[in-house]
């Protein structure tokens, strides 16, 4: 995978933070005016929604697991506030919902604030086709600054016999003004089991087999909501803290009755005042699997946790070194103007969704 799928969507697929809210909300099928640029942004003053669209494509019926990419965008955000939770919704040419199975992935970036574990682009929050709309609890907010940018990027593909298309990707963000005190601010946070600014699936070998990524974080604080993404034959997803020598969190799959996976737990903390991690430490993420096969599975493995963090008191979150080899790397990756169309290997069902990266 070359982006995180949604946890919660960016735990195992939505900002791993928040709640899911119930219900399909109503499309407004009029587009927003790309003008010059690759997304197109607006404010809806009366849903107090932040939105985000990218351009039209089209999608020829019985791509199976062909992807297309629409190229992505940037675009300046036109208000100041705090970021409340988001959902996405996709629409053709003539403004009507389109399938949320021909949802790949879809990714949303703050190139100007970097990851917590990584010098990276902070991941905002990602969507599958599974992921639900995802709102934060009303104390909860993300700040977003008037002239902030933001970049989404999308993939989609079409394994149905019905062509579509026009098809235009639309992020909503619920959005506030606060009030004079606001809520407390919380960032997203990813790490992975394989370094940043690479693709993050890799092969599994016959039987027992793990991988891990060590780091430390550009900020002390506390995680809130925490969430994973592992795939199909994964037994556990770990995080240490290698400094003070203790296991911090560990989940797993869930499964339905034949065993294959459906999702991933995520976990609020907000009860036992958080997680704390520490700036000076250095932490491990591991992924254990147990591939029963007794065969090598090409890119079958996966590992990543995402969730929510509130600095600690007097931290600032970092802004991005733009000339730093990872991020360089990672922008580039993410803003290749070129639409691509990428094959990939028969679906497996992991930690919610059923198609890989």
């Amino acid at each position: 995978m070359n982006t995180l799928r949604g946890f919660a969507a960016v735990a195992a697929t939505s900002i791993a933070t928040a709640c899911a809210v119930s219900g399909e909300p109503s499309v407004d099928p009029s587009p927003l005016p790309l003008g010059d640029g690759l997304l197109a942004v607006a404010y809806d003053e009366g849903a107090r929604e932040l939105v985000f669209e990218m351009e039209p494509v089209d999608l020829p019926a019985g791509a199976g697991h062909v992807v297309q990419q629409p190229r992505a965008g940037e675009a300046t955000v036109p208000v100041g506030g705090w970021l409340r939770g988001y959902r996405v919704e996709l629409i053709d040419d003539r403004g009507r919902p389109v399938p949320r199975d021909l949802i790949h992935h879809v990714n949303i970036m703050a190139p100007e604030r970097r990851e917590l574990f990584s010098p990276v682009m902070q991941r905002i929050g990602a969507v599958g086709s599974e992921t639900a709309p995802v709102v934060l609890p009303r104390v909860f907010g993300y700040p977003m600054a008037k002239g902030d940018r933001v970049l989404v990027s999308a993939m989609l593909h079409n394994p149905t016999d019905q062509p579509f298309e026009g098809v235009r990707v639309r992020v909503r963000f619920l959005h506030t003004n606060g009030g004079w005190l606001g809520p407390v601010r919380v960032y997203p946070f990813y790490m992975d089991v394989t370094p940043p600014a690479t693709l993050h699936s890799f092969d599994l070998p016959p039987g027992h087999s793990m991988k891990s990524w060590e780091a430390t974080p550009a900020v002390s604080g506390r995680i809130m909501v925490v969430g994973g993404h592992l795939h199909e034959h994964a037994v556990a997803l770990r995080l240490e803290d290698v400094t003070e020598g203790r296991v911090l969190y560990e989940t797993s799959t869930i499964t339905d009755g034949s065993g294959v996976v459906i999702g991933m737990p995520q976990d609020r903390l907000v009860w036992r005042f958080g997680l704390l991690l520490k700036a000076g430490n250095v932490y491990r993420l591991t992924a254990l699997y147990e591939n029963d096969t007794g065969a090598p599975i090409a890119s079958g493995g996966m590992g990543a946790l995402g969730g929510i963090i509130v600095p600690s008191r007097g931290q600032e979150w970092p802004e991005v070194d733009a000339e730093d080899p990872e991020y360089v790397t990672d922008y580039g990756i993410r803003t290749t103007h070129q639409p691509v169309e990428e094959r990939l290997g028969a679906p497996r069902g992991h930690g919610g969704h059923r198609h890989r990266k």
